[in-house]
């Protein structure tokens, strides 16, 4: 259920300027509640974004508005790891991201104003993303996130959040077997080390990865992109399939054309550049030159 308030625009306006003039620790001060953990600015600033959205709502479609929100959050600082912690919580942060939970976090916001509307509040946010980021919308430790982009999609793709349109756009089935977390445990400190706790979560981890394994995955090759390149949408999710062994996907973005027609490039947060932005390259020489991105799924909202 949605929460009935919302934020004037006076009042939005003078958030963000009192933000702009307090000291950095004392925007970054933890929000922590029974529900999510954030910050005072990341707080400010999605309620910013929601108020955005909710005014165009009416009249661009959702890929339009999904567009909106990634450029809203554009020079955002790439932050690696952000979700991490002893304890599994709901994460909620805009001021710094990476590139799987700044696609989220943009498709959460605009599916919290389809939702919610003008009303729609952070605590409409946190239980959206909540559904999409965790398995059944439960939060139940580590392995309960959705930490495979495999599984994000077909659960994205179950409660509509969007459709995969990858098989019509002459993509291929990717039979590739997937253990990177597995196989590959010291580089998650969850999983780290003899505890029972990190043997607990190894454990839930290799089941999980069974699962994965059982959700057939397709992507368009990037040699046959050309082919699909003119169907590929402003607004669609574009996630890159990768050759590294055992992992399905290494990025994951925003498609976007500045006008009907017109170059096909994308938005994103980027490690390179160090924040969110719009890619220089167009998609097709983005991909041509990362050796090791072998296609793309695309993922499509309406």
């Amino acid at each position: 259920m949605c929460a009935v308030s919302s934020v004037p625009a006076a009042v939005r306006r003078l958030v963000l300027l009192v933000l702009a003039l307090c000291p950095l620790a004392l925007r970054a001060q933890p929000v922590d509640t029974p529900n999510y953990s954030s910050t005072a600015e990341d707080i400010a600033l999605a309620k910013i974004v929601l108020q955005d959205l909710a005014a165009h709502a009416q009249g661009e479609p959702a890929p339009a508005l999904l567009v909106r929100a990634a450029r809203q959050l554009q020079g955002q600082p790439y932050v690696a790891g952000t979700q991490e912690g002893r304890e599994e919580r709901l994460r909620i942060y805009l001021t710094r991201t990476d590139c799987i939970l700044f696609a989220e976090t943009c498709l959460g916001l605009v599916r919290t104003v389809q939702r919610c509307g003008p009303s729609a509040t952070f605590e409409d946010l946190a239980a959206t993303l909540r559904d999409s980021r965790y398995r059944s919308g439960v939060v139940d430790g580590y392995a309960s996130r959705l930490h495979y982009t495999t599984e994000w999609i077909a659960q994205g793709v179950e409660r509509g959040l969007f459709r995969d349109v990858t098989a019509a756009l002459g993509g291929v089935s990717d039979a590739r077997r997937i253990d990177y977390m597995s196989a590959h445990p010291d580089s998650y400190a969850p999983l780290k080390g003899e505890s029972q706790y990190a043997q607990d979560n190894r454990r839930r981890i290799v089941a999980m990865e069974e699962r994965v394994n059982g959700i057939p995955r397709r992507y368009i090759p990037k040699d046959k992109l050309a082919a699909a390149e003119d169907k590929i949408q402003s607004g669609d999710i574009l996630c890159f399939a990768t050759s590294i062994e055992g992992l399905d996907y290494s990025h994951v973005v925003i498609a976007y054309r500045e006008k009907p027609g017109g170059r096909l490039g994308f938005i994103h947060a980027s490690s390179a550049a160090g924040k969110v932005v719009v890619e220089s390259r167009t998609l097709e020489a983005y991909l041509q030159a990362n050796r090791r991105i072998t296609g793309v799924t695309v993922l499509r909202l309406e």
